[in-house]
């Protein structure tokens, strides 16, 4: 029998050795940045020259400051100095997707805790290694921009725009890191069915200015409360129910979602007063929103986005039964500033309106100018 022919795969790995294969990991970074610092250090204070020279020890961003549990995936993830986390491509985690939902879990904790991390997806989680049992080191850049500038500070193949990021990180100190995660894990623990995915790009897309991505995102987060205090506050409250219960009613509150809706399920909520006005009329105002999103093509505004993300931020307190730090901006920078310089009703346009359909630089500079310029 012949013998089988090895993939390229197994080809690829047959030919590098051992110890260059060893101790794989999924890597992601925290954004915007973070130093991650050891109780009984102070923080790393790059010299300017340091900086415009882009000439630092950029092995201190590798150096692995403490470890995190990954559940039951039999070895814990490691934290770097500069934010960068990484799970053992082991167990649990072979599969990139589901590293991407796990560091959407460990980003969102931060979050409900007034720390802002942006989301991950399938551009900023990263091929890396364990290496020399002290660092770990990236072996791609990413395909996003927050990547691509965290992995060329790592490297040290940047540009003096990329290292002047390392002059003002937020810094953690490692206890501080550590008792944001417990407080986290405590909130999300309380509520088993929300996606951290979700919630992290409506957050993350909000500082962006990006609405009909808050909207879709956001709605799906709703939804998921919605079902929680549906379920868990509602019918799991004897006072809104007959007693003795009618036979198969709750059953069919629980499975038929075709006559109990979103919609209805938000108006029994505010009949019980476990939601508020406000929570309601959001939620109704999102919903026509996102119809006409989904069927008409029609975009979503600021006040409709901003409003269903304080829905989410009230039914989270009220699931949650306290306060959470889960907090938003639109991004500092916001609407340029030259979008303030030009007056519309000015007639700013003689020269675009001048432009002929074709041979549009030969108008201006002639034939014999720009020649030269064209590929043959």
């Amino acid at each position: 029998m012949a013998k089988k022919k090895p993939s390229e795969n197994e080809t690829v790995q047959h030919n590098i050795p051992k110890e260059h294969r060893s101790n794989p990991c999924w890597i992601a970074y925290m954004h915007p940045y973070v130093f991650v610092v050891p109780d009984d250090e102070r923080p790393w204070k790059l010299d300017l020259d340091e900086i415009n020279r882009v000439d630092y020890n950029h092995a201190k961003l590798l150096r692995v400051v403490t470890k995190i549990k990954c559940d039951s995936s039999g070895l814990d993830g490691l934290v770097c100095y500069d934010g960068t986390l990484a799970l053992p491509r082991y167990g649990r985690f072979q599969r990139k997707e589901d590293a991407i939902d796990y560091f959407n879990k460990v980003f969102l904790k931060f979050n409900l805790n007034g720390f802002y991390v942006g989301y991950v997806d399938h551009r900023d989680v990263l091929y890396g290694r364990l290496e020399e049992k002290w660092s770990i080191r990236n072996h791609e850049m990413g395909g996003s921009a927050e990547s691509h500038l965290h992995s060329k500070n790592r490297w040290r193949v940047g540009s003096n725009m990329d290292s002047i990021r390392l002059d003002s990180p937020r810094v953690l100190n490692v206890s501080e890191f550590h008792a944001i995660l417990s407080r986290g894990e405590a909130s999300l623990n309380k509520i088993p069915n929300l996606s951290a995915k979700f919630l992290n790009i409506g957050l993350t897309e909000i500082r962006f200015r990006n609405w009909d991505i808050v909207l879709s995102n956001l709605w799906i987060t709703a939804e998921q409360l919605v079902d929680y205090l549906w379920y868990n506050r509602f019918l799991n409250a004897q006072s809104y129910h007959p007693d003795p219960d009618i036979p198969g009613r709750k059953v069919s509150m629980k499975e038929d979602s075709r006559t109990w809706s979103a919609g209805i399920k938000q108006e029994m909520l505010f009949q019980a007063k476990i939601i508020d006005e406000n929570i309601l009329k959001y939620l109704f105002d999102a919903r026509r929103v996102r119809n006409k999103l989904v069927h008409e093509g029609r975009s979503v505004n600021e006040e409709t986005a901003c409003n269903l993300f304080q829905a989410v931020s009230d039914m989270l307190k009220v699931a949650l039964g306290e306060e959470h730090g889960l907090l938003y901006k639109s991004d500092d920078r916001g609407e340029s500033v030259f979008s303030q310089v030009y007056n519309t009703k000015e007639d700013l346009f003689e020269d675009w309106k001048s432009l002929p359909d074709e041979n549009i630089i030969e108008s201006i500079l002639g034939p014999d100018t720009t020649k030269n310029a064209k590929l043959g």
